[in-house]
């Protein structure tokens, strides 16, 4: 009996001690949750701080909705003796965690090079003519313009990706004519694509670097009525190729 007294009186004497020191419900306070039952110190006993910190990465991580590329490269043409060299922009949006689309723009741009170019007409006995000259070019410029659809596959570290791009391309040319030296300049366009693939390096939360290999193709075309035949004639030039290029991208 005396030791259930002495138990009681314990349990009373610390009770106080107890309530002053257990989160008690409150109402509406200004330093206080309002209708949570819990002080701010103890939100913050039970939020640590490397919680809070991971929740605001990913929120940071989220807010990446695309990105905005400038790169440059070469460009090695067939039916031409010489390799362009390009520069040029991308800008994709994500659409799907692992899909980007958006457009894309290069110049590609040679000097001092040989390019063939096929000329073909119908003559007036309904036959079609078609014939290849070499010509001499004092400068190219081609620029494709491109709608662009990217896959990417995110692994630790890296962001390997390909896709593929479809457009149209111009082409303008200053050539010499071997044959009769006569100089003059030519514009030509036509639809293309682009296929490629390549990986990129993360350089910070909001910037990487990139690198990819490309093959673009098109066939550009322009009809020139002929001085000596006097027919209506469709010059076509082959500007198909593969060439590799760099780029440093911004997130937005």
């Amino acid at each position: 009996m005396k030791r259930t007294l002495t138990t009681l009186a314990l349990l009373l004497t610390a009770a106080p001690v107890l309530a002053q020191g257990a989160p008690t419900m409150t109402t509406s306070g200004s330093h206080e949750v309002p209708g949570a039952g819990w002080t701010r110190s103890d939100v913050r006993r039970y939020w640590p701080e490397d919680r809070r910190r991971h929740s605001r990465n990913e929120r940071r991580d989220r807010a990446v909705n695309g990105w905005f590329e400038v790169r440059g490269g070469f460009y090695d043409a067939q039916d031409v003796t010489a390799n362009d060299w390009t520069i040029g922009m991308k800008v994709t949006g994500r659409v799907a965690p692992s899909i980007q689309a958006g457009i894309a723009t290069d110049l590609h741009r040679r000097s001092e090079a040989q390019r063939t170019i096929t000329s073909q007409y119908v003559d007036a006995t309904g036959h079609t003519v078609t014939t290849t000259s070499t010509t001499a070019e004092a400068e190219s410029n081609l620029l494709p313009l491109m709608g662009v659809l990217e896959f990417h596959m995110p692994a630790p570290g890296l962001d390997p990706y390909f896709g593929a791009a479809a457009g149209w391309e111009f082409l303008n040319v200053r050539v010499r004519d071997f044959g009769s030296g006569i100089g003059g300049e030519a514009n030509y366009d036509g639809p293309g694509y682009q296929l490629f693939g390549g990986v990129g390096l993360p350089l910070g939360p909001r910037a990487r670097l990139t690198g990819e290999a490309y093959w673009n193709g098109a066939t550009v075309k322009r009809n020139v009525i002929d001085s000596n035949s006097g027919y209506l004639v469709e010059e076509r030039v082959n500007v198909d190729g593969g060439g590799a290029r760099v780029g440093l991208g911004f997130a937005f």
